[in-house]
């Protein structure tokens, strides 16, 4: 019966994710840089949708002071990410002719269904304008260009848009690995920048240079100077060895770019009611899966946003008009790299239950900001006809029940009564009925006691400072009673904390202890006790607000840390898991702490790292269920080299290990309280009974909790937690020694859990759950369990494998 219920349900799934698949399909197309020199040519390609051909091949695109030309005339194949074939369409493009201009949508038919491409900028830039940097490698000098491009240097606060490193290398030298830049920001948020797979080739200075570019976007988060870089990039040259007959080795080579800057703008004002930070150029188009349901059912929507501008931060639209609806949250269909793409589209589902009959759907608006046009526009999606049929089941009804009155008992007589036995109650002392009170009482104290200490208790720590003008103003006040040691003691306590203070009792002060401390018969005088009240008491009066003021300032220290949960929702990723590993020691950040921080790594585009960090929080609590849903979502996601584990074991962690250890324990309690029920009670005692159904449960809770506990999933049966580690890089090269030549024997993709066996400087030979072992690079793995306190999640900086050898 079960099979029956569960295939339909797998065949509507089937059909949903296939129907999702191919709405999300679509052209689209990719420069190989936006950036390009005079004369330099780079390459526009059409990426198809699967393996699909148009009906026929494309126009070649014509723009005024643009060279176009087609690449081919029949579509390319190549073997894509993921080890997909890709099919694509290519021009190449190329200008004499600085300036900015734009490719329009190319047009593309399939099976008489047109699909169009998003528009493409490209700006051609003045060689002289670059930036010229030379460095010398042993007797080699190098020269090369490396510098950050944008299209903007004054956008709106939170647009997004396509930003680029390009350098120039000359062609001469070989490059094996090009590296990811690690760089700083302020103020913004920018995707990973990785090297294009194509290398394209641009004449400067009278010779041949390899153009390669690093294409991103970034969008800033505040109004005002915003700042990307500088970065650093290392790059793996190959050598020719002179003392070793010719042989090559791996020479790396760090070089430096420098900043680029933004000046924000903020948004205009008057946002239209809706406006929820879309930012770009957007269309809105909304699906309904039937339009013709049974009362009381509820109906699937798919809302599907296209366009260019933050579809990473944009929110679902919202319905126009939910009165009779009951509307539940609309969530986001998983993106790929796509993301990282300034033009796309984005999938919501949304599912919805009319509460009263209905004809329509009603539309869904989306409220947006349109950068180029530098005006704010609504999107409305049309009215979807609906057709709502009676329920085929009895009573049911969309709407709540009618609220009926309640029984009135129709008794005649009172009950008869009751033989309980006894007459009389047992001879014993009545507590009070409030005594169980006194339990939650203690409680409820206690925990408001430990509140007040954690709310009250960095407020009443004390500046250092603080403390130390104290100690030397009570030794003013015990000063002896002669006028010598008294005005030495107040004038040193001036000197060292009111010397900047002007005011007529401190120069009274000082003149008094330079006349009478450098007198011997001055000095060892009586100095009059209302002449001694009086100095201390203008004194306090003047000491007194400064000891105040920094008490006020020591108070509210704690009070100016931003919310992670805000800097989270606002898309400022770095900035949220920073400030949640700064919330506390890391060996007392709870497992919701961890685990925030693991989706804030994800968020960056980091899934080692947050595989990471929802092992730690599994580590703390074993039974954390997002956590642990998030986890096997990421290895099933970029195929994890991790422990596989059968469906049962999932089923055993959603509750903590020490249940099922508490019901071995309960089985042991039961069978001990059971055996001394018998001597302590009299036969035929209620006791004595319950005591034989213990026996018989004991032993079935018993097995049950030993059998969870023996099956319960626990990685450390691998290795002890001391020893496990994640690959945080995105994909590291497990190579048979501790070099970057030595060959290689898998991929170790990120998220991957293996266990240290021996270190060799920067590398660290490993063995994987799938019994293969090899060396990989340090900078690739961290541990679980860390010595020291681990720094916030960022975007990875280094390919796997970039570590010299020092083999």
């Amino acid at each position: 019966m079960n099979r029956l219920i569960h295939l339909p349900i797998a065949l509507f799934l089937l059909l949903a994710s296939a129907g999702t698949a191919g709405a999300a399909a679509m052209v689209e197309a990719v420069m190989s840089s936006r950036f390009l020199v005079r004369g330099e040519s780079g390459t526009l390609e059409l990426l198809l949708p699967g393996e699909v051909e148009p009906d026929e091949m494309p126009a070649t695109p014509v723009v005024e002071g643009l060279v176009i030309k087609q690449g081919a005339f029949r579509i390319q194949q190549r073997q894509g990410p993921s080890r997909r074939t890709e099919y694509y369409i290519p021009f190449t493009i190329s200008s004499y002719e600085i300036g900015t201009y734009v490719i329009p949508s190319i047009e593309l038919t399939f099976g008489g269904v047109p699909q169009r491409t998003a528009p493409v900028e490209v700006r051609i830039i003045d060689e002289k304008k670059l930036n010229l940097s030379s460095t010398t490698v042993g007797n080699l000098k190098i020269t090369y260009f490396a510098a950050f491009h944008a299209m903007k240097d004054k956008p709106f606060v939170g647009e997004k848009q396509p930003v680029e490193l390009k350098i120039y290398f000359p062609d001469d030298i070989y490059v094996i690995d090009w590296g990811i830049p690690e760089f700083e920001r302020d103020g913004l948020s920018a995707w990973r920048f990785q090297p294009q797979p194509r290398l394209d080739r641009a004449p400067l200075l009278g010779r041949g240079f390899v153009a390669v570019s690093y294409p991103s976007t970034v969008s800033t988060n505040r109004p005002g100077i915003s700042t990307l870089g500088p970065a650093n990039l290392r790059l793996q040259l190959r050598m020719i060895s002179v003392d070793n007959f010719g042989g090559a080795y791996a020479q790396p080579l760090n070089i430096t770019i420098p900043a680029i800057q933004f000046d924000s703008k903020p948004l205009p004002p008057g946002e239209p009611e809706g406006f929820e930070n879309a930012i770009g150029s957007f269309e809105l188009s909304v699906q309904a899966g039937e339009t013709q349901i049974r009362e009381g059912d509820p109906i699937t929507l798919e809302m599907t946003v296209r366009g260019a501008g933050n579809l990473d931060a944009l929110n679902p639209p919202q319905l126009l008009d939910a009165e009779g609806w009951k509307v539940y949250d609309a969530s986001p269909a998983e993106r790929g790299e796509e993301r990282r793409e300034l033009a796309g589209e984005v999938t919501f589902r949304q599912f919805m239950r009319p509460l009263r009959p209905q004809r329509a759907i009603p539309p869904f608006r989306l409220t947006y900001f349109d950068p180029v046009r530098e005006v704010y526009d609504t999107l409305l999606s049309d009215a979807i006809p609906l057709n709502v049929l009676p329920s085929t089941l009895p009573g049911a009804s969309p709407s709540p029940p009618q609220v009926l009155p309640m029984p009135l008992e129709e008794m005649t007589d009172i009950l008869g009564v009751v033989n309980s036995g006894a007459t009389l109650l047992a001879a014993r002392k009545n507590l009070p009925s409030w005594i169980w009170q006194v339990i939650p009482a203690l409680v409820a104290a206690g925990l408001i006691i430990r509140i007040a200490a954690q709310k009250l208790a960095p407020r009443m720590r004390k500046d250092p400072e603080l403390i130390n003008r104290e100690r030397e103003w009570k030794e003013v006040e015990r000063a002896p009673n002669q006028s010598g040691p008294f005005y030495r003691s107040a004038g040193h306590f001036i000197e060292r904390w009111l010397g900047d203070r002007q005011d007529p009792l401190i120069a009274e002060v000082l003149a008094k202890r330079d006349q009478v401390c450098f007198r011997q018969e001055s000095a060892e005088a009586k100095i009059d006790r209302s002449e001694r009240q009086r100095v201390l008491r203008q004194l306090r009066r003047i000491a007194l607000p400064l000891l105040l003021a920094f008490a006020a300032l020591t108070a509210d220290r704690a009070s100016a840390a931003e919310d992670p949960a805000a800097l989270f929702n606002e898309g400022r990723y770095d900035d949220a898991a920073k400030a949640w590993l700064d919330s506390g020691p890391f060996e007392q950040l709870s497992p919701d702490t961890l685990f925030n921080i693991g989706n804030a790594a994800y968020r960056l585009g980091s899934p080692g790292e947050a595989a990471l960090y929802y092992r730690r929080a599994l580590e703390r609590d074993s039974a954390h269920p997002e956590a642990r849903q998030n986890l096997r979502f990421l290895e099933r996601k970029f195929g994890s080299i991790t422990v596989k584990r059968p469906d049962y074991q999932h089923q055993l962690a959603r509750v903590p290990l020490s249940f099922w250890q508490g019901l071995v324990w309960a089985s042991a309690w039961i069978l001990a309280i059971g055996l001394l029920a018998f001597p302590a009670t009299r036969p035929g005692a209620g006791v004595r009974i319950a005591a034989i159904a213990g026996f018989v449960t004991a032993p079935l809770l018993a097995l049950g909790g030993l059998l969870a506990w023996r099956h319960y999933p626990d990685d450390a049966r691998f290795a002890p937690a001391r020893e496990q580690v994640v690959i945080v890089a995105d994909s590291s090269e497990v190579r048979t020694d501790a070099a970057r030549t030595a060959p290689k024997v898998i991929d170790a993709p990120a998220g991957s859990l293996c266990r240290i066996l021996a270190r060799s400087g920067e590398w660290a030979y490993v063995a994987f759950t799938n019994e293969s072992r090899g060396w990989v690079p340090l900078v690739d793995i961290q541990p679980i369990l860390p010595e020291t306190t681990p720094q916030p999640p960022k975007l990875r900086t280094a390919p796997a494998g970039e570590t010299e050898s020092d083999a």
